[in-house]
C-alpha cells in the first residue's frame, strides 16, 4: 500500500492512449475539488490501475495523508487507522483542554 504524507497524485500521461489522457484529467479534476471543497472527511474515489485494474484513491484533510491505487481491502484498513488516529487525536486534544480548565 502506498501511503503519502502529501497529496500528491502519479500523474502518467501518455498521448498514445486517450483512455490515460482521460484519467489523468480525472485525476487532475479529483485533486482540485479535494482541495476546494470544505469538508473534514476523507475524499474517497475509485480509479484504474495501470493494468485496468479498479483501484481506489482516498485523501484526509486532516492529516494530509493519502492512499493511491489501492485495493478495497487496503482503503478499508486505511481509513480504519485513520478513524483511530483521528481519536487518539481528539482524546489528546480533550485531556489537553481538561488540563488547562482545570488549572
Amino acid at each position: 500500500m502506498k501511503v503519502h504524507t502529501a497529496y500528491w497524485p502519479e500523474l502518467a500521461y501518455s498521448e498514445s492512449s486517450p483512455s490515460r489522457a482521460a484519467e489523468w484529467l480525472h485525476r487532475l479534476w479529483q485533486l482540485v475539488i479535494s482541495h476546494v471543497e470544505i469538508s473534514d472527511e476523507p475524499r474517497v474515489w475509485q480509479s484504474q490501475s495501470r493494468d485496468s485494474a479498479p483501484a481506489w484513491n482516498a485523501y484526509d484533510p486532516i492529516t494530509g495523508q493519502s492512499v493511491h491505487l489501492v485495493s478495497e481491502v487496503e482503503l478499508r484498513r486505511w481509513l480504519e487507522d485513520l478513524h483511530y488516529q483521528d481519536q487518539r487525536i481528539a482524546e489528546t486534544r480533550q485531556a489537553d483542554l481538561k488540563l488547562l480548565w482545570h488549572c
